[in-house]
């Protein structure tokens, strides 16, 4: 059965992720969201069951990480519920550190941001079965 991942998950994520370095960075301390409709949108008509996990994840990462939801920690956040998508669905990355920060700034980044497409491949390439 697919994880379906909610929007009470995410903005707990969030949550979790701003509170985490609060007392190291306090300016990141801002759980305020841009976009609530980014987010609905997601759920309400982009994550499915009759996805698979990567397709799922792939939403996920692209939409809080690229579209900017959240006033500060998008892509920690996007991050953080990418890899709860790719757990709860039985995997688990193999990427090195620095590959998985190279991968969300890619996506996060306008002048090389990736595809959906992209991204699912990268995904794909970079996961392994629990």
């Amino acid at each position: 059965m697919i994880f379906l991942i909610s929007l009470i998950d995410v903005l707990k994520i969030h949550q979790r992720v701003i509170d985490y370095d609060k007392e190291t960075n306090p300016d990141d301390y801002t759980p305020a969201i841009l976009s609530l409709a980014t987010l609905e949108l997601m759920f309400e008509y982009m994550v499915k069951e009759s996805n698979t996990v990567f397709q799922n994840a792939t939403i996920v990462v692209y939409t809080i990480v690229a579209r900017h939801p959240f006033f500060n920690g998008n892509k920690r956040t996007g991050y953080e519920a990418m890899n709860l998508v790719i757990e709860d669905g039985g995997y688990k990355f193999t990427s090195t550190k620095e590959e998985m920060i190279d991968f969300i700034v890619r996506i996060a980044t306008t002048e090389n941001e990736m595809t959906i497409s992209e991204i699912e491949e990268w995904i794909i390439n970079h996961t392994t079965i629990q």
